[in-house]
């Protein structure tokens, strides 16, 4: 089974996305193939709410979203992973999601998981995961059962600050687990 990760840092190399590869790490240890996206390696621009996807027509736009989106559709799991910027998820998966009307219908069933990395424990990651919970449901996806996902403390200038937060690290394995359960109970 496959599992997609989506990291919407535009920060290559910081603490979000050594979240989501420790995540599909242990997702890989069970068993899973795995493949992490990083927005910031790709161009997703926003919507522009021109209709053409409303009237079943192919986004006008010209980027990298229908590729990602073509993972999603293969992907059995997929989690979005944010840094929390200002008590909300990045542009950059804000983005993606208004341009996921293009699937629409297609990602029913799929189990979901969240990861929110900010500056201070209950530091905006709960909204963070809810907003991610939020579209998720929106498709009619599986929300791994746990109450938020992997929320880990994480610093703006240092990028090492989540391989010191224990308890984060702990709760994006159990959010690994869960997703593991909720793949092998399908």
């Amino acid at each position: 089974m496959k599992v997609l990760g989506i990291c919407g840092s535009p920060r290559k190399g910081a603490n979000t996305e050594f979240a989501l590869n420790f995540t599909l790490n242990s997702l890989k240890e069970l068993g899973f193939d795995t493949e992490a996206i990083l927005l910031s390696e790709k161009e997703v621009n926003f919507c522009n709410h021109c209709g053409k996807c409303l009237e079943g027509k192919e986004c006008p736009i010209k980027d990298n979203a229908k590729e990602i989106f073509e993972k999603m559709l293969v992907a059995d799991a997929i989690i979005i992973a944010s840094p929390v910027y200002y008590v909300g998820i990045t542009a950059q998966i804000k983005a993606l999601f208004d341009r996921s009307i293009m699937v629409r219908g297609k990602l029913k069933g799929k189990v979901g998981g969240a990861i929110a990395v900010g500056q201070a424990r209950n530091g905006g990651q709960e909204i963070v995961c809810d907003q991610i919970h939020q579209w998720m449901l929106s498709h009619e996806m599986r929300l791994a059962s746990m109450r938020f996902g992997g929320m880990l403390i994480g610093s703006m200038k240092d990028f090492e600050a989540v391989k010191r937060d224990e308890a984060g690290l702990n709760s994006c394995k159990n959010l690994a687990k869960k997703i593991a359960e909720a793949l092998q109970s399908k």
